[in-house]
């Protein structure tokens, strides 16, 4: 049996509150074949406008199967 293909979708994510309202600010930045690929693009971006104003700690990398379904729930 082959092993399956996963991918990795790197984003970046924060905390942000405007006019009172809080919520959860979400970048999604790409999708790579290695988490390697991630950490460099991390590497580049972290320094850049709108992402050094925040702690490296907000780039998140996910890790997914290709092929299998992750919502299991109906609305």
């Amino acid at each position: 049996m082959s092993k399956p293909k996963v991918i990795f979708v790197l984003y970046h994510i924060y905390e942000r509150t405007f006019d009172g309202i809080d919520w959860r600010e979400r970048k999604r930045i790409g999708f790579f074949n290695t988490r390697k690929e991630c950490k460099d693009v991390i590497g580049t971006m972290k320094d850049s406008k709108g992402f050094r104003d925040h702690p490296v700690t907000c780039f998140k990398i996910f890790e997914y199967e290709v092929g299998k379904t992750y919502w299991r729930d109906e609305f």
